[in-house]
């Protein structure tokens, strides 16, 4: 029997659910689902727990992958007003493991291959939670046969709808609690309707590509449904599959990161791959003007940067058409203003003042979406100016971003020295044309530690890491670089990875 949910984000996914069962709601490959298909995600999930004796749990661990199960068990978590716990596929299996044990969800659920994978299923049982697997064909959620016995559920449910994993800005990735009182605030502030009784059910996809672990795949996962978009899945990233896509599909907007945008400019696609898109959304890191003109120079589609952060629920600044139309001229370069009920202000690093318009300072925002009631501080470098658009700067802290990935060094420098053979570490970022940086690390190794190779401590790291936190090179080296006060000096570990120049 469905929880019953009068939530506002909850209500309004029941409702589109349930709007047209037999229209088309997920594209993957070659095959269509309906809305029946995720409608059936709710009935699962209760029936399932209900089976196992724990109908009140509500801290549901996700391995989340790009596939229509997944997709399917995340919408019915948040649409019975339950908690997801955010797993991510692309840990090693250590590193997963020692993430379901020290977030103890009540309930874990994966697909076949990850099932598979050593140590899911041991720290699972280690918890006594309830194991479900998700499937692709009639029914979106099964029972896992399992040798332990299900711990009852705790009955205490909060307002937490995402327990989410960062990227790792400002340190080891560390869990933010998203709300579902500040999901709501961030999709009505970006225009996605929550509050709104009114069903209707549009007929042009959205494009979805970008992991469902990750806040920019979760976000719009969610946002479409809300929405009652259609949702053509990616598993990732593939310039001539997703070109395809839109080709197919003929959707109105896109989104393409600026890694994703830069590889679509540097394909062979034909100037006309984009008739009918009105309009390409681009987020996660910073998108170079010059690129955004490019694009729409040949392809003739408006490039529209917006900003936000795992912390805030998605954006809380942008462009629309409107704004672009009038202001791209004047204001190029600018990330945008700010959303609907956002705030924002610049103000310096040290005294935490207001800084006068058009001085870089460090941004501050305020708004029903973010973390605190307060004015909260990010870690970027910024400028408003008399006309309230937004320029980003750079970063105030060391962070490497690949791709949209940001990645603390101290993540990879903290793996690689619980290496036994490992002395010390440094990780930097050095520039990528593809990914705008990658990081890369030097090493030094304990004396009498024996013949430790860069490719054994990458197979290190590739247990412990996310894919995106690999370096790209590792070398060993006798001693690190210092500055005088023997800090290392980065720029001179940088440089370590500097091109051979040919004279």
């Amino acid at each position: 029997m469905p929880i019953p949910d009068d939530r506002p984000l909850p209500a309004r996914l029941r409702r589109v659910l349930c709007a047209e069962p037999g229209a088309t709601a997920v594209t993957f490959e070659d095959r269509s689902y309906p809305w029946s298909f995720l409608q059936r995600g709710v009935d699962d999930l209760d029936r399932l727990l209900a089976e196992a004796g724990v109908p009140e749990a509500h801290r549901i661990g996700i391995i989340l992958r790009n596939r229509p199960g997944h997709l399917a068990v995340l919408l019915a978590v948040i649409a019975t007003g339950r908690q997801v716990v955010t797993l991510s596929p692309f840990h090693g299996d250590v590193a997963l493991a020692e993430d379901i044990t020290t977030l103890a969800p009540q309930v874990v659920v994966a697909g076949a291959a990850d099932w598979a994978r050593p140590g899911v299923a041991a720290a699972v049982a280690g918890l006594a939670a309830l194991a479900l697997e998700t499937g692709e064909e009639d029914r979106p959620l099964r029972a896992r046969p399992s040798d332990w016995t299900v711990a009852p559920g705790a009955t205490e449910r909060g307002d937490v709808a995402v327990l989410m994993q960062t990227s790792g800005t400002t340190g080891r990735p560390k869990r933010v609690e998203l709300t579902y009182r500040k999901l709501t605030a961030a999709f009505e502030a970006s225009g996605t309707p929550v509050a709104s009784n009114e069903v209707r059910l549009r007929t042009h996809p959205s494009i979805l590509w970008t992991s469902l672990v990750h806040i920019g795949g979760l976000y719009f996962a969610i946002a479409n449904v809300a929405a009652g978009l259609p949702t053509a899945l990616l598993e990732r990233f593939d310039v001539r599959k997703w070109a395809a896509l839109v080709h197919r599909t003929r959707p109105r907007r896109v989104r393409l990161a600026p890694t994703a945008l830069r590889m679509v400019l540097q394909s062979d696609l034909p100037d006309d791959a984009f008739d009918g898109v009105e309009q390409v959304s681009s987020g996660t890191a910073a998108l170079p003007p010059d690129d955004a003109d490019r694009f729409t120079a040949r392809f003739g589609v408006p490039v529209l940067s917006v900003y936000g952060a795992t912390e805030f629920a998605g954006a809380i600044a942008g462009w629309d058409l409107p704004l672009h139309q009038e202001w791209w001229t004047a204001k190029r370069g600018s990330v945008g203003r700010a959303f609907r009920g956002i705030a924002l202000r610049v103000v310096d690093r040290a005294t935490g003042e207001p800084v006068p318009v058009g001085a870089v300072g460090v941004l501050e925002a305020k708004g029903p979406q973010l973390p605190d009631d307060g004015w909260v501080r990010t870690t970027d470098l910024a400028t408003l100016d008399d006309d309230g658009f937004l320029f980003i700067h750079g970063r105030s802290d060391d962070a490497i971003n690949r791709g949209g990935f940001k990645i603390v060094p101290s993540v990879i420098e903290d793996a690689l020295r619980a290496h036994p053979a490992v002395r010390d570490a440094s990780a930097v970022g050095v520039p990528d044309e593809r990914l705008g940086e990658v990081p890369v690390a030097a090493v030094t190794i304990r004396e009498g530690a024996g013949g430790a190779t860069a490719a054994e401590l990458r197979r290190w790291l590739a247990e412990r890491l996310a894919r995106y936190h690999l370096p790209t090179e590792i070398k060993i080296v006798g001693e690190l670089p210092r500055t005088p006060s023997m800090k290392v000096s980065r720029p001179d570990v940088q440089a370590l990875f500097a091109p051979v120049r040919q004279d």
